[in-house]
């Protein structure tokens, strides 16, 4: 089995932040712009699923380009872009936040972000754009109990199927944080696959390896010559997040 290069980008926003997950317009812009110059394309949701189930052999200049969040930037700021040069992707939503502010984290700076509406997400439905679930409210799952977690993911399961009409395959595990209970918990909530971040791949479907996008990633992201750095610097800040976590509990 063998899986592509699958990217994760978070905020793509003019606004500045405190945060490592944004990136700017003109940056995401130049990013897929370089990796299309290099020959690279995309594959959907369901190819990286059957990649990662040994069902298929991802061709040396395929990539999977996914967003975690699901902001309301992406509309206007990513997309587009995506579109222009023939480019598929994932977002995984936070289906309880949908059109909200990102009132589930912490605002560094004092910055909000508004989060995609399901009206936005069906005008890209059909556009090279899929949604998949990244929970009901985000949050760390390996904290709750079993109890929890398999309401967050039952009850996103069934928001996404009313408001979109999609059996969405897949979960991205909010901070990445999962383990076998959480993987065997998402497959009996009904996901075919799951996905992680910044960790490596042990062969579980179930825990599909990804590479974070942040501010210091390259022109090339994930598949350059700095791809080993990034994946480094991507699993210290990954780790950081619990940060995320401990404010919000103490909130």
């Amino acid at each position: 089995m063998t899986l592509p290069p699958v990217l994760c980008y978070h905020k793509v926003e003019r606004r500045h932040e405190l945060g490592v997950t944004r990136i700017s317009p003109r940056r995401f812009a130049r990013q897929i712009e370089r990796l299309a110059k290099a020959g690279w394309t995309t594959i959907g949701l369901n190819d990286v699923i059957a990649c990662a189930r040994g069902d298929r052999t991802p061709a040396p200049n395929e990539l999977a380009i996914t967003f975690d969040d699901g902001y309301r930037g992406l509309r206007e700021h990513a997309f587009p872009v995506l579109e222009a040069h023939g480019f598929r992707a994932t977002c995984f939503v936070i289906t309880e936040y949908a059109g909200k502010l990102n009132r589930w984290d912490v605002a560094y700076g004092g910055r909000r972000f508004a989060h995609l509406a399901w009206r936005d997400m069906r005008a890209w439905q059909g556009r090279g754009i899929e949604f998949a679930s990244h929970t009901a409210t985000h949050p760390r799952l390996t904290r709750l109990s079993a109890h929890h977690v398999r309401g967050e993911l039952e009850w996103s399961w069934r928001a996404m199927h009313e408001a979109l009409g999609v059996e969405t395959p897949a979960v991205s595990y909010p901070f990445g944080a999962a383990g076998e209970r959480e993987e065997r918990l998402a497959r009996e909530a009904g996901y075919a696959a799951g996905f992680g971040i910044a960790r490596a791949w042990g062969g579980s479907v179930m825990s599909i390896a990804r590479v974070p996008v942040y501010l210091w990633a390259p022109m090339l992201p994930g598949v350059g010559a700095l791809r080993g750095v990034e994946r480094v610097a991507g699993s210290i800040a990954n780790r950081c997040a619990v940060g995320t976590t401990l404010i919000r509990s103490v909130a």
